[in-house]
């Protein structure tokens, strides 16, 4: 073959091949899509199934979409089950997103189960809380001759089974400290952390930064269960051999599944971090980063040149609640608390003060026949102590329509249990100031309260064949509506792990834990994640963070309330000094025996103030005390864990509170259980076991004592009638002397009036 033609031969090839080259696809990088579905039960305050009722039947229910994700789609699939005695062609249910219709179905009364589909287009689904509504209207004749409210007129749909699908892809972080709020918020479905540290002794500066750093990110999340792991890293060098490179962090990236916060001092991260980030380390330091690996999560650095600068750092990221700064690092020159002298923590309720509504969260609210409550939450401290007498005054400012029926009312309720009912009687409506209720403090619980206000609004004019007008049935409650507390004091029975659970007290007080230490039993990272579980888990309550906690490894004062959580040692028995469990090659468990019932008396004080003040007494309950066996035995917890509260050693007013596993299990997958909705409300006695099934046991053993501080009165009330004799030891030498001032003076007068009288 000549040359001429091998050469021919060859760029024809070449050509061949880059034309076959630049004919293949070109791959595209692309996010990747994700879905995720719930049952509606999910988006729901309670667990129940949901009934459509009347001609005009609704729901309302939220559903967040993360500032995280860019949502492509939704997918709504309703079981329904509705009354068979609906009109086919005049009754529907139709599904609005934001107010905005999105899809409809006939109700068919012959089908035993209907199941339908319903997708809702990106353009109608915005970050944040989505509004979903379901509406229906229900018929069951061809004519107006109908009643509105028939009890035929339902339509059920099975929350369990009925299910929300979001199609999303995830979006790339936006590394800036002021979109803090945005990454980690109760958008989120649920959410992990990573805490890194890069020294490997473990200071109690290193224990407070952890629980500062679980603080923030719990009250971002609100009710979102979080997720928490602690770790050691050390440099990671890519396999390349590029070494420490700029830009880059040096870890490795299968220890970075979800979101990371880099812990220590400029001294301790020095090898981890970029050189860029290591040389802007001047002050206590904030940085957030995407991570290298996966753009869809973060890096944050919290760090400084010493340990002060550090904890001065992460108090900051506790504090940086808003949209400020919009910058991606800064360094934190002062942190200037108020004095806390007389501050109270978020929506406190204080004793002899008086509250409008809009204080307590409470905005102006317009009732009807279908939107017919109104509520808003009341946090009661826990200690707060008074006598059957003292009485909550609400003073109401309202008004409702004209043209009701005289049965109309409002009905008001504490905690789901009915109190009080305000008559809608004035035919022309009526406009109220100052609406006088009163609701017995005894009925108020320590923690959370609900106040309800719940309209039954009925039209003056209806009947068979009638147009029945019901746009005039409205009621009005103002925000300027007053809550008004009595002078009480503040006593508690402690220990109490239902007080514990419902109020954090009393080891965390109106957002301070200055007067609790918490140890530390081994430097596990297990048991350092489950201290940060209920650190966090408490001061979420006060929605602000405890900065004055004292966490430790160490010795600790006894003159505080005390937390022990971990393993125990063999040679760490002692910290369980009288306590009502006890572990080690020998165990004691108090079971359920028999129990102790004693009819109680009437404290003098109160007798005194109820014959005073004409009042008809109230019966005392019996005191019923149980009686346990304890019994010894070689069996330990296995895999349960333990909760217990007693009197701290000393007789000094204060609680002991521990938290331990067997050295074989993990505390802090306990603690996660501990915190399931389902369990943590179940919290009563002063022992409390579980497992990571759910299945848990309390008993209530040992003594409990009062603490707090009331005022003059309940103070002597408290006093006495736990000392009658003292008050008989009092009263009578007091009786004697009046006497004897009485005759002198007496005898006085007569030798001043009448000198010459004979006795």
């Amino acid at each position: 073959m000549s040359k001429s033609l091998r050469n021919c031969l060859f760029l024809l090839s070449l050509f061949l091949f880059v034309d076959s080259a630049l004919s293949m696809p070109v791959p595209v990088a692309s996010e990747q899509k994700l879905s995720k579905s719930w049952p509606l039960s999910h988006f729901m305050s309670e667990d129940k199934p949901l009934m459509l009722k009347s001609v005009d039947g609704s729901y309302n229910l939220s559903f967040p979409v993360s500032e995280r994700v860019n949502p492509l789609s939704a997918e709504l699939n309703l079981v329904i089950t509705n009354s068979n005695l609906l009109h086919e062609n005049r009754s529907q249910l139709v599904v609005y997103i934001n107010n905005y219709i999105v899809g409809q179905i006939k109700l068919n009364p012959v089908n035993k189960e209907t199941q339908a589909k319903f997708v809702i287009d990106k353009e109608y689904l915005i970050p944040g809380y989505n509004q979903l509504s379901l509406k229906v209207a229900q018929h069951y004749t061809e004519t107006q001759c109908e009643d509105w409210s028939s009890p035929e007129l339902w339509t059920n749909i099975n929350t369990e089974k009925s299910t929300l699908a979001l199609n999303y892809e995830e979006l790339p972080v936006n590394a800036k400290l002021s979109a803090l709020n945005s990454l980690i918020n109760n958008r989120l479905d649920n959410y992990s952390l990573s805490i890194l540290r890069a020294n490997e002794t473990i200071s109690d500066d290193y224990l407070y930064w952890g629980a500062m750093v679980a603080q923030s990110v719990k009250l971002r999340l609100k009710h979102v269960p979080m997720k928490l792991d602690e770790q050691l890293v050390k440099p990671y060098y890519m396999a390349d051999g590029s070494g420490k490179s700029s830009g880059r962090f040096n870890l490795n990236p299968e220890q970075l599944k979800h979101d990371a916060v880099l812990l220590g001092t400029k001294e301790q991260l020095g090898q981890l971090i970029p050189a860029e980030i290591n040389k802007a380390i001047t002050g206590a330091y904030l940085g957030i980063f995407q991570q290298d690996q996966d753009k869809n999560h973060f890096i944050l650095v919290i760090s400084g040149n010493t340990n002060q600068e550090v904890k001065k750092a992460v108090q900051s990221f506790a504090l940086f609640t808003a949209i400020f700064p919009d910058a991606q690092e800064t360094i934190v020159d002062q942190v200037m608390f108020p004095d806390n002298a007389e501050i109270y923590s978020h929506q406190s309720i204080l004793p002899d003060h008086t509250y409008q509504f809009a204080q307590l969260g409470f905005g102006n609210k317009s009732l009807n026949a279908v939107n017919s409550e109104a509520k808003f939450d009341i946090r009661i401290p826990a200690d707060l102590y008074g006598t059957e007498d003292q009485l909550v005054k609400i003073h109401l400012n309202l008004a409702y329509g004209a043209g009701m029926r005289k049965d109309s009312v409002i009905n008001i309720s504490l905690n789901g249990l009915f109190n009080h009912a305000i008559q809608l009687k004035e035919q022309e409506g009526a406009h109220y100031r100052n609406y006088h209720i009163t609701i017995p403090l005894r009925s108020f619980n320590a923690g959370l309260n609900t106040l309800a206000f719940s309209s039954v609004l009925k039209p003056s004019e209806s009947g068979e064949c009638m147009y029945v007008q019901r746009d005039n049935l409205l009621v009005s409650i103002y925000e300027d509506s007053t809550i008004s507390f009595p002078d009480v004091g503040r006593e508690a029975a402690l220990p109490d792990l239902q007080l514990l659970e419902q109020t954090s007290f009393p080891l965390i007080k109106n957002g301070s834990a200055g007067e609790t230490v918490f140890r530390v039993l081994d430097n596990s990272s297990d048991s350092i994640t489950a201290a940060w579980y209920l650190i966090a888990k408490l001061a979420a309550y006060f929605e602000t963070p405890a900065f004055d906690l004292n966490i430790t490894q160490g010795k600790y004062s006894d003159d505080k309330n005390v937390v022990l959580i971990g393993k125990l040692s063999p040679d760490d028995q002692s910290v369980l000094e009288g306590s009502p469990v006890k572990l080690g090659v020998l165990s004691k468990f108090p079971y359920q025996f028999k129990e102790q019932q004693q009819q109680q008396k009437e404290p003098f004080w109160e007798w005194l103030d109820r014959v005073v003040s004409d009042q008809n007494p109230s019966p005392l309950p019996t005191a019923i005390t149980p009686k346990n066996v304890p019994i010894v035995q070689t069996a330990g917890l296995g895999d349960e864990f333990l909760m217990m509260s007693y009197p701290t050693p000393g007789d000094k007013g204060y609680v002991t509170l521990a938290l331990l596993s067997d050295k074989n299990n993990s505390l802090s997958s306990g603690m996660e259980t501990l915190f399931s909705p389902q369990l943590w409300s179940q919290l009563k006695g002063n022992i409390f076991l579980w497992d990571n099934q759910k299945k848990f046991y309390w008993q209530q053993e040992g003594e409990t004592f009062l603490t707090g501080h009331g005022n003059t009165r309940l103070d002597m009330i408290m006093y006495f009638s736990k000392h009658p004799w003292h008050w008989l030891a009092l009263i009578l030498p007091m009786l004697l002397l009046i006497a004897w001032l009485i005759h002198k003076s007496l005898a006085k007068y007569k030798k001043q009036t009448h000198p010459r009288v004979d006795e």
